[in-house]
């Protein structure tokens, strides 16, 4: 059972609130028969978009782009291309005042774009598929042989710039080496190696109107000694740690940052220190944990607002109480952990038949108060199903000695006895 309430509430609008919940639109994206709903807001970046997309819809946004229709002119399609026009397209919807977003998945209309390659050892992948060929001499005709539209030049296609840095980045990680750039606008790109004297370069730009960027010149000849590799790079920051396990963690939601930096260290032969790069890829895929747990605080506004007073009461959880666990409440309050979020977490929990703990009901407050254990011992009672007598067990925290027998006075009170220790050595 879910309980909130104006007090356990009240106190976020002053420290927690770091950005209005109400500043996200919901929106529809849409490709072919299959769609989902999403929230999009004015810091939603368009790498989360994308990952939703391919995470919901099973489509490669590298084979594909995002567009919608200008809200105070529907006839016009928008292509969202970087973080920007994601910022752009909330602010016109929000300025007209259009209360949801249409986005649609089109193809890319060029026959150049290669997906990327499976990656058993991405060192490998990276050489084989994207930079290095087999045959450094056969370059141009075995690893960047598509053609564009003009069929006068061999070129290596990217959907977009940002694609083609990251895989560059990428690249230069795995081979052990760092890069330059000489020219980065809106229309080229060129880098050479870190190195002065190594002749290793880059050239991209442009195909035609954009925003696709084609790979025109490539040196792919290191005489830096590269390939001796280094125990970090200076290119490893916790954005790039996020692009490099987004994947796994899609598949396994509980990957650990040991796992983390295990993997990279196996993947691309580097050292990591940056465990923060798991809440950077956690925060892309499924939204960032403080906007979710500040709409707590908009959908207890919202419901006592529709209905004043009610509580979110989970059927099973007091059936279960009812039924699976012996008449006995263990009542505690701890803080949330995460340092960015403020308050604290009052519970009720029993134990089942294999004496495991199952949660009766929670609540989320300010503080550990005798105000808010009064509301919380009201509200669970209300929610149970019989009148059986009780066993509270506590440690006899602030107001817990006087708020039980009121409102629970014809049940017993018994004391946590590690907690009585604890007091007589203090």
């Amino acid at each position: 059972m879910l309980f909130t309430d104006p007090i356990s509430f009240v106190v976020f609008k002053t420290f927690v609130f770091l950005c209005d919940p109400m500043e996200q639109l919901p929106g529809r994206c849409s490709f072919g028969d299959q769609s989902f709903v999403l929230f999009i807001g004015r810091e939603t970046d368009l790498a989360s978009i994308h990952s939703r997309v391919s995470q919901r819809l099973d489509v490669n946004m590298q084979e594909n782009m995002l567009k919608y229709r200008l809200p105070m002119d529907t006839d016009v399609e928008q292509v969202l291309l970087d973080d920007g026009d994601v910022q752009a397209m909330f602010d016109l919807h929000k300025y007209q005042g259009t209360s949801f977003i249409n986005l649609q998945i089109h193809a890319v209309e060029t026959s150049c774009l290669n997906t990327h390659a499976s990656r058993q050892s991405v060192l490998q992948t990276r050489m084989a598929v994207l930079w290095k060929p087999q045959n450094p001499s056969n370059y141009q005709e075995e690893v960047w042989s598509c053609t564009t539209e003009d069929k006068e030049r061999n070129v290596r296609v990217f959907i977009r710039k940002e694609l083609l840095q990251m895989e560059l980045t990428n690249y230069a990680i795995a081979r052990g080496f760092n890069w330059k750039y000489l020219k980065n606008d809106f229309v080229r790109l060129t880098v050479r190696c870190n190195v002065s004297v190594c002749p290793w370069r880059l050239h991209a730009s442009v195909v035609r109107e954009g925003p696709q960027f084609a790979i025109k010149s490539l040196n792919n000849i290191h005489t830096c000694g590269c390939d001796i590799m280094s125990d970090g790079h200076p290119r490893t920051s916790k954005k790039w740690v996020a692009n490099a396990v987004k994947g796994k963690l899609v598949d396994k939601p509980t990957y650990r940052a040991s796992e983390m930096m295990s993997d990279i260290h196996r993947e691309y032969g580097i050292s990591i220190p940056y465990h923060q790069g798991k809440e950077v890829a956690f925060s892309s895929l499924y939204g960032d944990f403080r906007t979710s747990y500040h709409m707590l605080n908009w959908y207890n506004e919202r419901a006592l607002q529709s209905n004043p007073g009610s509580i979110l009461s989970l059927e099973a959880s007091a059936y279960g109480f009812e039924v699976g666990c012996r008449p006995m409440l263990f009542l505690d309050g701890t803080h949330i952990k995460q340092h960015r979020v403020k308050g604290v977490i009052l519970a009720a929990s029993a134990l089942n038949g294999n004496n495991e703990l199952f949660t009766v009901a929670y609540s989320i407050a300010d503080s550990e108060t005798y105000d808010n254990w009064v509301w919380f011992l009201q509200s669970l009672k209300k929610a149970l199903l019989s009148d059986r007598r009780i066993a509270f067990l506590s440690d006899r925290g602030r107001g817990m000695k006087e708020v039980i027998p009121d409102i629970f006075p014809n049940d017993h009170h018994g004391y946590c006895f590690q907690h009585i220790m604890q007091n007589f050595n203090d």
